[in-house]
């Protein structure tokens, strides 16, 4: 990330404090949900944050992680009965969350949700 004592960094937050009231929070940490680490390779960003609370909310904090979101070649079966109308807002409000997941960080996920 750039150092606060970067000159272009430091003319331009001088332009924008004359231009808006701002205040300089420094070096972001977190931002919508994404977590930003500066790294040796340059930045990382994780949702680890937002997914655990995505998991509590759903209560599934005993999940059990793993490396691949779904096997390959599993085919899924069109379910004969009519769900209630609570599972299924449930149901959309799971892949909702998830979906805030794919945009940011986790283009991985799409094919499973």
């Amino acid at each position: 990330m750039y150092s606060a004592s970067t000159p272009h960094l430091i003319i331009l937050i001088k332009d924008l404090k004359i231009a808006f009231e701002i205040s300089d929070l420094g070096e972001p940490s977190f931002l919508l949900g994404l977590h930003i680490m500066d790294t040796s390779n340059g930045i990382a960003l994780t949702q680890e944050v937002s997914i655990r609370t995505i998991l509590s909310q759903f209560g599934m904090e005993n999940s059990i992680m793993v490396s691949i979101p779904f096997p390959k070649g599993i085919t899924f079966m069109k379910e004969t009965t009519e769900q209630p109308k609570e599972q299924v807002t449930l149901y959309q409000s799971m892949i909702g969350s998830l979906m805030y997941l794919v945009a940011c960080t986790r283009p991985d996920l799409p094919y499973t949700i």
